[in-house]
This record gives structure tokens, sequence and C-alpha cells, in this order.
């Protein structure tokens, strides 16, 4: 009997599996043509290389947009991650929004961070030391905060282990505690829990480190991001969700209704200097380092900066010489901003795991600095060094560069080469104080918590200070809190702790496997472009079938040198950016200068500032013809694009 019956089970069970199969099969058919190429409407059943359907405004477009509009509800002042995460904030919430900026999008501090979504190790420490909530509170927000990069855009964040090599025996048990208390405070976010390694575990994963006195190795978790993609991403993502925005506008002076009250700027294109007068009903300003100077016009009665600091200078000037631009200063007295200075180096893979970032706990003052894994290199910083004015264009001094492999010398077993340095740069730290309140500086940076501060002025301007990347998207939220409390606005609910950026829509983690079969390319090339554009990757590939010229890479974009073998400099190919990406990034993501695509849109110059010299001309000129710049302008870009990056630390 108990046969039969399982006899008759099994059978009911082949019927079943053959009837879910055939099911399966109709279904997948239903949702597939002849050409293989899905007609579904259901987002989630698109394959993730299908080639998405993308369809930007131009800039001409944003432009006409900008003029014909009466009034926005909220102009926002400033393109880095606080400013486009407002205007993404906004707009998903219905309002109609426009953001300016004065440059490109994570020209200034934006791009120029550690690259890590992270709670901040060391402010837990400061917190459990100093018995301060605010440090702890900072924490906890950036615990949670990192979840939603990760989940967001997890093309372009990434989870990444983090060593604390231990040189006492006494300061294991110290460490761990840490760690495991940072995974504590991180709850149900947390990204994987904190271990420790063995000496000989530790060499083994990392045998570039001196182990002559380690003790053991700690292991905790954060995350790795890419902050200009990532910018770039908030942007476009805003611009597809109906908000207008523009890189390349700067505000010359705040517009004042018969009251006093904000109630807009006046903005000028600095490719054509034609000007537009932009009302809004309520104005953010999420200016960063350069707070002060909107703040200034803010208490001026005619909207007007209280000083001119020095004539800002256009994108490129024929007349004007490159020093002068790059010793520009933005603010002489900042009384919001506290600036201090970070200086961040490039180094080969060496230097590092290629899996997993070291930190040095505590350095010659005090500090904590990073060594870590970034886009096939290693990144190590930062400095903090206190300014009295903010500069329009920080740069690197030798001596922060040299601090900084002094520090890193005493962990590794071979010599720390200064020729070495790839590339490095400056950055202004976020540091703020409360200007409403009177505050004794004494030099010092290393106290001011880094968290953020929202409020209204009295003339009804909102500005948004302080803070890091990990949290811009709360930042952004709290901000239009507050545009939607001041402008009295039927919102709706903020919603992007789950809205996927550009990129990330259908995210598969075996997209690099996918875009390697379907376009045949090497796995380098097909782990950068799913590492950098996402779902949005198939657009290049497309490029690539269109024309071959799209597949070479940038630097044999100059046709003036004739890509002969034997004249190849095959060392630069290490960079697999390509001519298809150039074009790319001018249709699909707003960039309008060599720099732009250099440094921010890819990273070749902040990656290796000497091989991107090399491809400043082809990349003029290819921007050129599609751009349409005359010979002046080309010769110009070329030698501003030169000067620029020759400060990298070249």
């Amino acid at each position: 009997m108990f046969a039969r019956v399982a006899a008759s089970t099994r059978a009911h069970s082949r019927l079943l599996a053959g009837t879910v199969a055939a099911g399966a099969t109709l279904a997948v058919a239903n949702h597939y043509n002849n050409n293989n190429k899905l007609i579904s409407n259901d987002v989630s059943l698109i394959s993730p290389v299908e080639k998405p359907d993308v369809k930007l405004p131009t800039r001409d477009e944003l432009l006409d947009k900008l003029s014909r509009t009466n009034q926005f509800d909220v102009l926002i002042i400033g393109g880095g991650a606080t400013g486009t995460g407002c205007a993404l904030d906004a707009a998903t919430r219905g309002l109609n929004v426009a953001l300016v900026e004065k440059n490109d999008f994570a020209s200034g501090t934006s791009s120029k961070s550690t690259k890590m979504a992270h709670g901040g190790v060391r402010y837990l420490e400061k917190a459990f030391w100093e018995m301060s909530k605010a440090q702890l509170d900072l924490v906890i927000e950036a615990l949670n905060e990192r979840a939603h990069l990760l989940n967001t855009a997890p093309h372009l964040c990434k989870l990444l282990p983090i060593i604390i090599p231990v040189y006492n025996y006494w300061q294991v048990p110290y460490f761990y505690a840490g760690c495991k208390m940072y995974d504590l405070f991180a709850g149900s976010q947390n990204l994987k829990g904190s271990y420790l390694m063995s000496k000989n575990a530790t060499m083994e994963v990392a045998p570039m480190l001196d182990g002559s006195n380690l003790k053991a190795g700690l292991v905790y978790h954060d995350g790795s991001f890419n902050d200009t993609r990532m910018n770039a991403t908030l942007a476009v993502t805003a611009i597809e969700n109906s908000a207008t925005v523009l890189n390349y506008m700067e505000v010359k002076q705040l517009v004042k209704d018969k009251d006093g009250k904000v109630a807009g700027a006046v903005v000028e294109d600095r490719e054509t200097g034609k000007t537009y007068s932009v009302r809004a009903k309520v104005v953010v300003n999420a200016t960063g380092p350069y707070s002060d100077r909107l703040l200034q016009m803010d208490a001026n009665p005619d909207g007007l900066p209280d000083e001119v600091v020095q004539k800002t200078e256009p994108i490129i000037d024929g007349n004007a010489t490159v020093k002068s631009i790059m010793s520009q200063v933005a603010v002489t007295k900042p009384n919001m901003v506290v600036p201090s200075a970070g200086v961040h180096i490039i180094l080969p893979s060496f230097y590092c795991p290629k899996e997993m970032g070291l930190l040095d706990a505590k350095t010659s003052d005090g500090r904590v600095m990073f060594f870590l894994p970034w886009q096939g290199k290693v990144l190590a910083g930062t400095t903090d060094i206190p300014l009295k004015q903010v500069p329009e264009n920080p740069t690197a001094t030798e001596a922060d560069i040299q601090d900084i492999l002094k520090e890193l010398q005493p962990y590794i077993k071979f010599p720390v080469k200064r020729e070495d340095v790839l590339s490095a740069w400056a950055g202004i730290r976020p540091l703020v104080t409360d200007p409403r309140k009177k505050s004794k500086a004494d030099g010092s940076t290393q106290g001011l918590v880094r968290s953020h501060f929202i409020f209204t002025s009295d003339h009804g301007l909102v500005t948004i200070a302080g803070g890091k990347w990990t949290t811009y998207r709360a930042m952004a939220e709290e901000t239009i809190d507050e545009v939607v409390k001041n402008g009295k606005f039927d919102a709706k609910p903020c919603i992007t702790r789950k809205l996927k950026l550009a990129g990330a829509e259908n995210w598969d983690p075996n997209l690099p496997a996918l875009l390697a079969q379907k376009y045949h390319l090497s796995q380098k090339m097909s782990h950068y472009l799913a590492e950098n554009y996402g779902t949005r990757a198939p657009l290049i590939c497309e490029m690539f079938h269109e024309d071959p010229e799209n597949r070479l890479p940038l630097l044999l974009a100059d046709k003036e040198q004739t890509p002969v073998l034997g004249h190849v400099d095959f060392d630069s190919f290490r960079y697999p950016i390509t001519i298809a990406e150039l074009k790319y990034a001018i249709k699909y993501e707003y960039a309008r200068t060599a720099l732009d695509f250099l440094m921010r849109r890819t990273r070749f110059a902040f990656l290796d500032a000497k091989q991107a010299l090399n491809a400043v001309e082809g990349t003029v000129r290819l921007m050129g013809d599609s751009l349409g710049w005359d010979e002046q302008r080309r010769q110009d870009e070329i030698r501003y694009s030169t000067e620029f990056i020759k400060t990298f630390g070249v």
C-alpha cells in the first residue's frame, strides 16, 4: 500500500514538475520576441545587459526650461554630494527643482574624499573616551546610511574588509572590543562581523606588512565607493526625475523680494556669459566649503558678497595665466566653515592587499590613516592641515605627500618611494561651526564633530553644512524637510532610502560575466564597465559595435598620432578608458570640459596623473568635435587641463 502511495506521489510530482517547467518555458517565451529582447513592462524581468532606453534632456533643453519657468519650488545652489542629493530628494517628492553648480559636479570636496562609506571607527573611539553623545549619534547615523549606499548604488559601492595591524598584546582586546561595538551599533545594518587573525594569517593576506613586531590583525568591515561617479549618478537620477540640474552656472547675486527675503538668484552660464534670473519659493545653500560666500550674499540687502575676493575666471581664458586661476581664494574670512586641507595620494597596488584595506590606528600626531585598495591602486590618507582661507583650487604640497609616506613606511617591509606616488590631491574638509554662535578657534580641527547642521536665515535662505559623503542622503532628507516646512508645500514622503540610482536598476552581481559573454569583452573591461556604470554599461558596449574607433583606448584618440603598433605606449593600456566612454560622458552625463572627463566621469587623473596628461589632447579633440569648440578654445583647454593635472603630485 505504502509503495503504491509513494509511486502515486512520485507520478504526481513528475506531473507537477512538468507543468511548472512548461509554464516557466511559456512564461519566458512570452517575455521574449524572436530577437531575444524583452517586451515585458515588468522591470524586474529585464536583463541587466539589455540596452536601457535612456532619454535625457540636452544642456540646451535644460537651459530653456530654466529660462521658461517663472518660479521653481526650490533652487539649490551647489552640485556636490549634498546638493545633488537634495535635488533628487526634492524631485521625487514632487517639487519643481532647479540646481546650479558653478563648476562641475563633484569638482570640489565631493571628489576628494577617502572613498569610504563608513560609520567612522575613530569617532566611536572619541565618543567612548570623551563621553560624547554627538560623536556617537554621528557614528550610528553613518552606519545606517552606509547600508543605504550599498543598496541604492551596488555598482559603485562595495563591501571592504579593513585590517588593523596590532603590534602590542594589550591592544588586541582593546581593538577587538572596539570593532565589536562598531558591529553592535550598526544593528541590523551591520555588513559583516569583525574578527581576529593570527600573525601568520595576517601576513599571508598582507605580505607587504612588516611582521617583525606584529602580534595579530583585527578585521572590521566598511564600504568603499567611487565618489565622483556617485555624484554624477545623483545628478543624472535627479534629471530623470524632472529636476533641472546644470553645471557651469555661477550665482552672481541673490534676488530679494520687497521684504528682503531671498526669492531666487541671478545666475550666469559660464560657457556663454548669458545670465538668467531664476525665481524660487525657497533657496538652498549647499555649497560646502564655500557656504560663507552665499551667507554674505544673504546678509547683504543687495544680495551681493561683502567683498570681491578675486575676479572669477571663465572656464578657459586665453589671457589669464594658469597660476592665477590655481591660486584664487574663494572666501577670505570664513565665519561658518573651519577650513582644513585633507590630502590623499595614490600608490601602486603592491602597497596594500587587493581585497582588504589597512588602518593606521594612531599616527604620530594622533590621527588615523587609511591605506585602501581603490580602482586597482592604493589610496592613502588623509592629512588635517588647518587653513585661514578657503582656496578655489586646493593642491597637495610636497610636505603633505611626504607626511603620508612617512606614516606608511613603518608598516611596509620594503622602501616607500616618492616616485611611486601616481597622483596626489587636496580637498577642503567640510568642517563647520554654527555662524550664529560665537566660538573660540584654537587652530585645531580634530575636536570638531564631523556632523551636519541645517538652519534657515532671517532672510529665508536654507543652509545645509558639514557632514560627510556617507550621510549625504540623510542630510538631503532633513534639508528638504526644512524646505517643505518653509515653503508650505504639499509634498510626497521621502523615498530616497530605497530608490535605486541610475545604473542600479536590475543590478545583478554577475553583470561583469554577462557583459563579457554578450559583448565579447575582456574580464578587465567587463569589470570596469559594470563597476562604474552598472546596468547603463550596455550603452557604452553598443558604441563599440557602432564604430570600431570607439573601442580604441583614449590615448589613441588624437588622430595626429597615427596608432602604429611600434609607437603605441602599451603601458597606458592598463586603464580601460575608451573613446566610447568619452562619448557616453558627453551625451549622458553632461561632461563639458576635458577635466570633467579625465578627473570626474573617469578617475584617470586621480589614479595616474602622468598617464592622464598623455590623454589630454585626444580628449580635447573629441570633445571639441562634439561640442563645437573653435581652435582657440581647444588650445586653451589643452593648456589649462595640462597645467591643472600637473598640480596632482606630478
